[in-house]
């Protein structure tokens, strides 16, 4: 289980901050102090450590011996309302990203998230065990992310339901157009941030059933049970309109894939499998991207050939 470390004095924030992080099945340790958090940061070796900049913490004091003794531990610094320059404070300290209040549950679990994931890329990349070996891909490095892998479980499961009670299901993938030319001006800490954004965007945009995770930096995955294509397409088009006020990257736009399967009584009909869907909502997002990005393309599956069996997975 993930596991998270929280730096933060006041009660009601903390508290707060533990039944989100709860919430989301992380195993959460709350301290008050700079010499509790290192010694609970040594001790359990949390995924993640949590430090609030108040007056009665210093949490950049924190996250800068934290970084010298413990540099592979991920620190998310978080920031009071008023502060009006975060991203310094932040770079200046040595953390790997930054909240500013008030917080959201979901702006801090998906950031979280994102800071894990990032750390677990890092060290994949750095177990290649010679120089001239193959470097991760970019658009691989969360595909074992625990997020990721329930995703897939879920999606398996699902599949087989929506053949059994013949019920629809929709895939879409989801990526943000030019992202580099968009975060060449921020520091690492603010693109995290940025993009824990996004996918708190995406995820206030759906229903409580659907389920939405990054698939890598910049892409990310959303699957809807119980629909079919004419709501999957309003669904898509809501989040493509609703990457466009992100307040950081106002000319921020998104390109998406969307893939569909519609059970239906007639025979021959091409059954729905894990691997189809993947293959379609990605074909379908490599033609939204070559026709310029800031759209929605639906993958069109034809009859099954005769003879042929459908794949599981």
């Amino acid at each position: 289980m993930r596991s998270a470390l929280i730096a933060e004095p006041s009660l009601p924030v903390c508290t707060a901050l533990r039944k989100f992080l709860e919430s989301a099945d992380y195993e959460v340790s709350i301290v008050g102090t700079l010499d509790e958090a290192l010694r609970e940061a040594h001790a359990r070796a949390p995924s993640v450590l949590l430090a609030s900049q108040s007056a009665s913490l210093d949490g950049e004091a924190l996250c800068r011996q934290v970084k010298a003794e413990l540099p592979e531990l991920p620190v998310l610094l978080l920031y009071l309302p008023e502060e009006d320059q975060p991203e310094q404070r932040c770079a200046g300290a040595g953390g790997d990203a930054f909240l500013v209040g008030p917080l959201k549950r979901t702006t801090v679990v998906t950031c979280v998230g994102l800071l894990i994931q990032l750390f677990e890329a890092r060290a994949a990349a750095q177990a290649v065990p010679s120089a001239g070996a193959e470097a991760p891909n970019r658009r691989t490095d969360a595909a074992g992310s625990p997020d990721f892998e329930f995703l897939k479980r879920l999606l398996l499961m699902e599949v087989k339901r929506s053949r059994r009670y013949r019920y629809p299901i929709a895939l879409v993938l989801l990526e943000l157009d030019r992202l580099a030319e968009h975060l060449a001006p921020l520091g690492p800490p603010r693109r995290t941030a940025v993009l824990a954004e996004v996918l708190a965007l995406l995820t206030e945009a759906m229903r409580d059933i659907d389920v939405t995770v990054p698939l890598s930096e910049g892409r990310f995955v959303s699957f809807m049970p119980h629909t079919a294509k004419d709501g999957a397409m309003m669904v898509a088009e809501r989040l493509r309109q609703r990457v466009k006020t992100l307040a950081p990257l106002p000319e921020l736009t998104l390109s998406l894939g969307l893939a569909v399967f519609e059970p239906a009584s007639a025979r021959g009909q091409t059954q729905v499998s894990f691997g189809n869907l993947m293959r379609d909502a990605s074909e379908a997002l490599r033609k939204a991207q070559a026709a310029g990005g800031d759209r929605v393309v639906f993958s069109e599956r034809g009859p099954q050939p005769p003879g042929e069996a459908p794949q599981e997975g």
